[in-house]
C-alpha cells in the first residue's frame, strides 16, 4: 500500500528532511523540479508533434519555486518554454527566489500584470503542456480576487495537457475541499507521496492521473504512527488473495451464515447470499423468514436454507434467536442485516443474537438494516472480530450526527465509529474508507457512479464475508473485497458505460 499524506504531515517531513537530516531545501525544489520535467517530457514524446511549447505558472511559494526549476530543466532540452510569474521578484523569497532568479539567465520571465487577458489566454490555448505551480499544500484560505480568474482562465481557455506540482491549485490538501476554485488537471506530480486532498473527492476529480515521484526524502521518515492512511495498491490485493489449492474439496473454503430478508426485500439477500459462494466460499446459508424459504431455492438450489419465525408481517421474529445460532454451528462467519428491515421483534433478534455471539467469540459482518436496528438501540457491543459497512446516512443514524457532516469529514467519522465501537468500518462511498480500531485508515482509489446502484452493497456484504469464511483475517477480506468490487465496476463500465452497469 502506498502512505498517503495531508498537507500538514507532509511540511513536517520536509521540515525534518532539511533541519534533522540536513537535506538543503535547494536540493529538495531541485529534485521536484526534475520530477515535473521528466513527466512533461513523457508527456511530449507520446505526442511527437513537432510544434510543441510548455507555458508554466508560478505562484510565489515553494510550488512556484518548483515551477521554476521544471522550467529551467525543459528550456535545457531546447523544449520552449513560457514562463508566467503571478509575482514580482520583490515580492519572492526563498528558495522560490533564488529558482526565479536563476531561471532569468535562461530566458525571459513574463508578469501576470503585465499582459492582457488576451495574450494570457493566447498562451494557454497554443501551449502543448501547463505546468500549475501557483499553490501547493499550504493554501489554507479562499481563493479570491484576479488568482480566482487565474484559475477560471487555465480551466477554460488551456487545451493542452495541465499538469499540476504535488496538487491543483486550490485544492485543501488535508481534505478534497476546493477553496474557492481549483485547476482541472489531466495529471499530478506527486512529490514523495500522494497528497490526501488529491485523493478524496472532490480534490481527485480535479487531480487527473497521479504520478509519484521521488524527491530525495528517506522513506523512513514515513513510519511515524501518525502517518497511518494508506492507499490501497493492485499489488497489495494480488499478494494476499486467498489460496485455493487444487487438492481440496468445499469443506476447506470455510461457510456462511448470512441472516437477511424480509417481506419485499428478498433481492437484498438472495444478492448477498449467493455473492459469498461467486467468490469461494465453501458454503452460504440463508438464514431468513420461513414464508420466503420457497421464493429462495427456486432462485439458487445451490444456497442452503435455515427458515426462520417471522412475524405477521414476514420479517425475522425474536423468537428465532436459539434456531439461528442452532443452524450456524458448522459457519465460521456471519453476515447480518441485508434486507431484513426493521420490524420492532427483528431489532429485539438483532440485539440478543449479536450478544450471544459475542459472548461465543464468534465473527460478523454487519450490514444495512442490522446497523438500523443498532441505532434504535441505547447500547449495543459488537463481537471483537467483526466489521461494519454503513454508508454515510446509516453512519449518521449510529452516530447521531447530521449526514452532512458525516460528508464533510468521513475520515474523521470513521475512525470515531471504529475506536467506538472496537470494530472495522467499511464507510462506502466515492473512496470507500475502512477504518481499524487503532486510527488506521485504507483508502480505495477503485470504483466510480456505475456502482451507485441498488443491490451493491449487498453483494460487497457477501463478498467479504465469503473471504472471511476462506480464512482470511477480516481485515483483509474488507480490503481486497473494497478494491476488487470497484475494480470490476470499472472493468465492466468500458464495455457497458457507467449507466448500464
Amino acid at each position: 500500500m502506498i502512505k498517503v499524506l495531508t498537507g500538514t504531515q507532509m511540511r513536517n517531513i520536509d521540515k525534518k528532511a532539511i533541519e534533522e537530516l540536513n537535506i538543503p531545501s535547494l536540493i529538495l525544489m531541485e529534485n521536484a523540479g526534475r520530477a515535473v520535467f521528466e513527466q512533461v517530457i513523457e508527456i511530449l514524446n507520446e505526442i511527437k508533434d513537432e510544434h510543441i511549447s510548455v507555458l508554466v505558472i508560478c505562484g510565489k511559494g515553494n510550488n512556484g519555486g518548483d515551477g521554476f526549476a521544471a522550467a529551467r530543466h525543459l528550456i535545457l532540452e531546447e523544449i520552449p518554454v513560457y514562463v508566467l510569474s503571478l509575482y514580482h521578484e520583490e515580492e519572492l523569497s526563498g528558495d522560490a527566489l533564488a529558482n526565479h532568479n536563476a531561471l532569468k539567465n535562461f530566458t525571459d520571465i513574463f508578469y501576470y500584470d503585465e499582459i492582457d487577458a488576451e495574450a494570457f489566454q493566447d498562451m494557454l490555448s497554443i501551449s502543448t503542456v501547463i505546468i500549475d505551480a501557483i499553490f501547493g499544500t499550504g493554501l489554507n484560505t479562499e481563493i479570491t480576487g484576479h488568482l480566482y480568474q487565474v484559475i477560471n482562465t487555465i480551466n477554460e481557455f488551456a487545451e493542452g495537457y495541465v499538469v499540476s506540482v504535488d496538487i491543483p491549485s486550490g485544492i485543501d490538501s488535508n481534505s478534497g475541499k476546493i477553496l474557492g476554485n481549483a485547476v482541472v488537471a489531466d495529471y499530478t506530480v506527486s512529490l514523495f507521496t500522494p497528497k490526501l486532498g488529491t485523493i478524496l473527492y472532490p480534490g481527485a476529480e480535479h487531480s487527473g492521473e497521479i504520478i509519484i515521484n521521488d524527491i530525495g526524502i528517506p522513506p523512513t521518515l514515513l513510519q511515524e504512527p501518525d502517518y497511518n492512511i494508506n492507499l490501497i495498491t493492485g499489488h497489495y490485493v494480488c499478494a494476499n488473495l486467498p489460496l485455493r489449492p487444487n487438492e481440496s474439496h468445499k469443506g476447506m473454503f470455510g461457510s456462511v451464515f448470512n441472516i437477511a430478508g424480509s417481506f419485499g426485500m428478498t433481492g437484498a439477500a438472495f444478492l448477498s447470499a449467493y455473492s459469498s459462494l461467486k467468490v469461494g466460499a465453501g458454503y452460504s446459508t440463508l438464514a431468513t423468514p420461513e414464508s420466503l424459504v420457497p421464493i429462495f431455492s427456486a432462485m439458487a438450489p445451490e444456497l442452503i436454507y435455515a427458515p426462520l419465525k417471522e412475524t405477521p408481517n414476514k420479517a425475522i421474529s425474536k423468537e428465532s434467536v436459539n434456531t439461528a445460532l442452532d443452524m450456524s454451528e458448522r459457519s465460521n462467519i456471519f453476515l447480518i442485516g441485508p434486507g431484513i428491515g426493521t420490524d420492532p421483534s427483528t431489532v429485539e433478534f438483532i440485539s440478543e443474537f449479536t450478544q450471544k455471539i459475542t459472548d461465543r467469540g464468534l465473527s460478523a459482518i454487519f450490514d444495512a438494516d442490522a446497523l438500523n436496528c443498532f441505532a434504535q438501540m441505547e447500547n449495543f457491543a459488537l463481537p471483537i472480530n467483526s466489521i461494519i459497512t454503513p454508508h454515510p446516512k446509516e453512519l449518521s443514524r449510529l452516530l447521531k450526527v447530521s449526514i452532512n457532516d458525516i460528508l464533510d469529514n468521513r475520515i474523521n467519522y470513521a475512525r470515531e465509529a471504529a475506536c467506538r465501537f472496537n470494530t472495522i468500518v467499511v464507510l462506502k462511498g466515492a473512496r470507500t474508507i475502512i477504518a481499524e480500531p487503532d486510527g488506521t485508515i485504507h483508502i480505495n482509489p477503485t470504483g466510480s457512479s456505475a456502482l451507485a446502484t441498488a443491490g451493491t452493497g449487498d453483494v460487497l456484504g457477501g463478498m467479504i464475508a465469503g473471504f472471511a469464511a476462506q480464512g482470511l483475517e477480516l481485515r483483509d477480506s474488507a480490503i481486497l473485497w473494497v478494491y476488487l468490487h470497484g475494480t470490476t465496476g470499472d472493468i465492466a463500465t468500458k464495455n457497458l458505460t457507467e449507466y448500464c452497469v
